[in-house]
């Protein structure tokens, strides 16, 4: 998600469904309580594992 992927991409490099990506997803954002996947992102920037520079061209 961090580099790009859609669902369907990164649920081929896991080798699951999609289905089960957004599950996964939906079940991180819960808990974080972060309602969308662009604040998930942040959230992942903010705490230092994902890095805003990759989307640089």
């Amino acid at each position: 998600m961090i580099e790009g992927n859609s669902t369907k991409e990164i649920a081929s490099l896991l080798h699951i469904s999609p289905k089960t990506v957004e599950k996964h997803r939906s079940n991180i954002c819960h808990k974080l309580e972060i309602s969308d996947t662009p604040s998930l992102l942040r959230y992942a920037i903010k705490i230092g594992i994902a890095d805003p520079e990759l989307w640089l061209d």
